[in-house]
């Protein structure tokens, strides 16, 4: 940058030209761990993305991944209700199932949070997490069932963020934000956590150290965010319908997500690094393509607006939607067909979480309660189209 350029008239009226002013940076310079986690996370993304590129041109690995992906179509619109429980005394704003392991978790507006049992629904953990509404709950990446440590993060609309060990011990909290938060998203390598609030900022806090290392502003409010698999870049959406890529290892924004005309609420990245998904209050879902920098296609999902949107963890093949309108859709990303569409919530469905491996699908709403979906080994079922 250019040095900036004072000019200073005399009594002639000349000017003068000062030029020993420093110049000036129009951005706010990282603290010296946001430099270190940057270097990290580049060295660190390229290993996974290598991996993951070898994989996915490797012909063997290929087959087995379409055979994989067709297998999960195919108990897709298989799934049936397997059991529900009343999760809580207050509707259920958000449930996250964990990677390795089995257990579930729900938070409410009470500020309740639950540990469950996946395979039966029963409680391991209940703890009180915060005063005011909890807004969302997401276990960590590599928590392990049976094993004493991390467990999860929930946020809260009093601004703030903590973090809990499978007992139900706070173990960090996080504060900053001025406003109330919408989400809250682990890193895939399990060190950060990101917030994203009503203050229009979302923050990156180091874990272990509690330590922010970023402030990030927005125009409008961020509501969802999610990161990509190999940890290099993240996505946003905001309350003005407009969605943001970050590049993580250098912290410019890189490309912007239109096509929405109402809010964002929902936003997913799946197992292949590239295709996204953005969901919200105009009652459909988009699929971007990053590679081509485009929307792909335009899912008509629901008639009312969405809540949540995920892809299945496993191969990303199948996206589910939940909603407003009652139900849980699950969409082929191939054929962008809807594979089956799940009806047992007697009001709005306000998030969906999805156990690949063991072919599960979990579902909270406003009437409170917990749903356990699964594969009906007897036959189609009747939720099978």
């Amino acid at each position: 940058m250019e040095p900036r350029v004072a000019y200073e008239r005399d009594d002639n009226g000349t000017m003068d030209v000062d030029r020993t002013d420093p110049p000036e940076n129009f951005y706010a310079i990282g603290c010296d761990d946001l430099g270190r986690t940057r270097r990290k996370r580049a060295v660190e993304s390229l290993r996974r993305a290598t991996q993951r590129i070898e994989c996915e041109t490797d012909e063997r690995r290929r087959t087995d991944e379409r055979n994989a992906r067709a297998l999960f179509e195919q108990n897709a619109r298989r799934l049936v209700l397997e059991r529900s429980e009343a999760a809580h005394r207050r509707p259920v704003v958000r449930c996250s199932s964990s990677t390795v392991g089995d257990t579930v978790a729900t938070c409410i507006w009470d500020g309740t949070c639950r540990l469950r049992d996946r395979n039966n629904l029963q409680g391991k953990t209940t703890f009180a997490a915060h005063e005011e509404r909890c807004a969302d709950v997401r276990i960590h990446p590599s928590y392990c069932a049976g094993v004493d440590g991390p467990c999860a993060a929930t946020g809260s609309s009093d601004g703030t963020a903590k973090r809990w060990d499978n007992r139900g011990r706070n173990l960090a909290t996080y504060k900053g934000h001025t406003d109330r938060l919408a989400c809250i998203a682990f890193h895939p390598y399990g060190h950060h956590l990101a917030r994203t609030s009503f203050d229009r900022t979302c923050r990156l806090w180091d874990v272990e150290t509690e330590v922010e290392l970023l402030l990030q502003g927005h125009s409008r409010a961020v509501y969802a965010l999610a990161f990509q698999c190999d940890g290099s870049w993240c996505v946003s959406g905001r309350l003005d319908a407009v969605g943001w890529v970050w590049d993580l290892r250098t912290g410019r924004h890189i490309h912007t997500l239109t096509g929405h005309i109402k809010p964002i609420l929902a936003v997913d990245v799946a197992e292949d690094g590239y295709t996204v998904a953005t969901a919200g209050e105009d009652h459909t879902c988009r699929l971007w393509d990053l590679r081509q920098r485009r929307c792909i296609y335009t899912l008509p999902a629901h008639s009312s607006l969405i809540s949540a949107a995920c892809f299945e963890t496993k191969q990303g093949g199948t996206l589910l939607t939940a909603s407003y309108d009652g139900t849980v859709r699950l969409w082929s990303t191939t054929t962008y067909a809807c594979l089956n569409t799940l009806k047992a919530h007697e009001g709005k469905v306000a998030a969906v979480a999805v156990a690949a491996e063991a072919a599960l699908v979990f579902s909270a709403g406003f009437d409170k309660s917990l749903k356990r979906w699964c594969v009906d080994r007897e036959g189609e079922g009747p939720n099978a189209l």
